[in-house]
């Protein structure tokens, strides 16, 4: 019996992103080529919908800005939560790791935390759009 050789990481930037991409290809394989572009689009739409709601709530860690109001620290909570599901599902595991931390730095009101976190977290979550959006099955 032979063991099954891993899928070999990607060569374009995308292993910190996706890691091998195994489970984004498997989540687009599952969806069929009839659904598949359809569902990028959504991923595309939904990354974009967390990044417009959350990005403006975030403290400026360059900035000595005021701690987030209770507002802000119910959108970081609920859009942090919503990320946490997207970057999950299609394997983006730094982005998960981040939006889980800023979660709970949300639910403990820690501004300082939720600061240092913003930036790689926007980065990513701003990359891994523009990769969505790349994809060769999101245009077809």
């Amino acid at each position: 019996m032979t063991t099954p050789r891993p899928a070999s990481p990607p060569q374009d930037g995308t292993a910190a992103l996706l890691g091998d991409g195994r489970t984004l290809a498997d989540l687009l394989r599952m969806a069929g080529p009839e659904i598949a572009p359809a569902l990028l689009r959504q991923m595309q739409a939904d990354l974009a919908a967390v990044r417009d709601s959350l990005a403006p709530a975030l403290p400026d860690p360059a900035a000595s800005a005021p701690a987030p109001t209770s507002a802000d620290w119910l959108t970081i909570r609920a859009q942090s939560h919503i990320l946490i599901s997207l970057a999950g599902t299609i394997g983006a595991t730094r982005l998960h790791s981040l939006a889980v931390d800023l979660n709970a730095a949300a639910h403990a009101r820690a501004a300082e935390r939720v600061a240092a976190l913003a930036p790689p977290l926007l980065a990513d979550l701003a990359a891994l759009t523009a990769l969505i959006r790349s994809h060769p099955e999101a245009t077809a």
